[in-house]
């Protein structure tokens, strides 16, 4: 007997791999997302009712950082995994030409979506950077500069056009995007 292993080629495409690195990486972050808002508010209400010193920042935590985190970059992992909204009812009585055009508009219309986001998350994030955008003076501010969490949906969005490219170059039925 040999001592030396085999190693089982990936019978998954290089299309294949980087859509399931984004899926994962989008749904790594969006646990940790809402394991993060769990602790901070566990944490908030441990210092406001026990010790009588409530954080005061973690408000602006959640709103600004933890929640756009959530819902940006864990649009790709809804994706992926087929959480968008569809009108089964309706789409699974059409016949399998109706469906392919229906797909393919909705592929159309989540490329534009996400560039128009690209677009639209790159000029917050470059107008907050050159600004220097702070929180409002008496709010409760948290040491993270505006621009960092303005990047989400930029982010979020191209990691979203790259899964819905990849499935309009190869569709599978093991992906939970567009059929």
């Amino acid at each position: 007997m040999s001592d030396t292993t085999h190693a089982i080629e990936d019978p998954r495409t290089p299309l294949d791999r980087t859509y399931a690195a984004i899926a994962t990486a989008s749904k790594y972050i969006t646990f940790a997302a809402i394991v993060a808002m769990m602790v901070v508010m566990v944490v908030e209400v441990f210092m406001r009712y026990l010790v009588q010193q409530p954080l005061g920042w973690n408000i602006s935590l959640i709103e600004n950082v933890l929640m756009p985190g959530l819902v940006f970059l864990g649009l790709p992992y809804a994706y992926s995994t087929g959480a968008h909204v569809a009108a089964e009812l309706v789409y699974d009585r059409l016949g399998p030409t109706s469906q392919r055009v229906l797909d393919w508009l909705a592929r159309c219309l989540l490329v534009l979506t996400s560039i128009l986001l690209i677009y639209a998350g790159l000029q917050i994030t470059v107008t907050t950077f050159l600004t220097g955008e702070i929180p409002p003076p008496l709010s409760s501010e948290i040491l993270i500069p505006a621009w960092v969490w303005r990047t989400f949906l930029p982010i979020g969005a191209l990691m979203m056009l790259v899964l819905v490219l990849i499935d309009a170059v190869c569709p599978t039925k093991h992906r939970g995007g567009i059929a």
